[in-house]
């Protein structure tokens, strides 16, 4: 369901800007940065334990703490609507997505490693003691955006704006962070018992922020976004995206002067 509404979303933003691009309106071109902060659910890996208890059970959640987000640069170009209050754009991103899971202190006190079922062979168990794991996955994305001015052209000019972007997979790696470093050697076997990110990454962000530059001049766009909602939930496979916000920063200049 979520992926038909983001597909009707993107067509609307495509047909709306091949047709405004054709006509002789003020078009831009320009780079962008920005950053969203994650909040995610991790992932219950039975072979991860923060202790070894002499009973079964206890989720890795318990033991364990999570940290993601998601970077991304890229270019866009955008046509703004005869009236100048909308504005649609397309482009491409590199996104580059960042996901750990490490020791929870709260519940360890002095411990900073949690253990990793390596091997089971019948009644023997082999344990490794692992302090990190971070996986990092990188995404060529499409971002399609809509923002509305609610103010006439001005130098300081707020807006609110409606944006998604669908990231397909480039590459993704996962490191392993061992307490004794002489482990090290166990990093690729270790990391194949990670799960693997999805092959596509999608989300949607509702953010507001203001154009600093006059009409038709180059420009600068501050904008913080709130949420950010994610589509798919496989973008990591130690941490499952619910939610973010954050910041983005962009430098436009225009190709076209708007005809009077």
């Amino acid at each position: 369901m979520k992926i038909r509404y983001l597909f009707i979303f993107l067509s609307t933003i495509v047909l709306s800007f091949h047709s405004m691009a054709q006509a002789s309106l003020q078009k831009y071109v320009g780079a962008e940065a920005g950053i969203c902060f994650i909040s995610g659910k991790m992932l219950e890996m039975e072979f991860i334990r923060g202790d070894i208890p002499a009973y079964p059970g206890g989720y890795s959640s318990t033991y364990l703490k999570s940290y993601m987000n998601k970077g991304y640069t890229g270019i866009k170009a955008e046509v703004l609507s005869r009236n100048n209050k909308f504005g649609f754009s397309a482009g491409l991103r590199y996104i580059q997505m960042n996901s750990s899971v490490g020791r929870n202190t709260y519940w360890t006190g002095n411990t900073n490693y949690f253990y990793l079922m390596y091997r089971q062979d019948g009644v023997n168990t082999e344990y490794l003691k692992v302090k990190e794991l971070d996986q990092r996955t990188s995404y060529l994305g499409i971002p399609l955006e809509a923002r509305f001015f609610p103010y006439n052209a001005r130098l300081f000019r707020v807006y609110f704006k409606l944006g998604a972007d669908v990231g397909f997979k480039l590459h993704s790696k996962t490191d392993v962070i061992f307490y004794n470093q002489s482990m090290d050697y166990l990093e690729d076997e270790v990391a194949d018992l990670i799960g693997d990110s999805e092959p596509v990454s999608a989300s949607v962000t509702v953010s507001a922020g203001v154009r600093v530059g006059r009409e038709s001049k180059p420009s600068i766009n501050l904008e913080a976004g709130l949420p950010t909602v994610f589509m798919t939930s496989g973008s990591s496979g130690l941490v499952n995206p619910v939610f973010g916000g954050g910041f983005q920063i962009s430098f436009q200049i225009p190709i076209k002067s708007k005809v009077q």
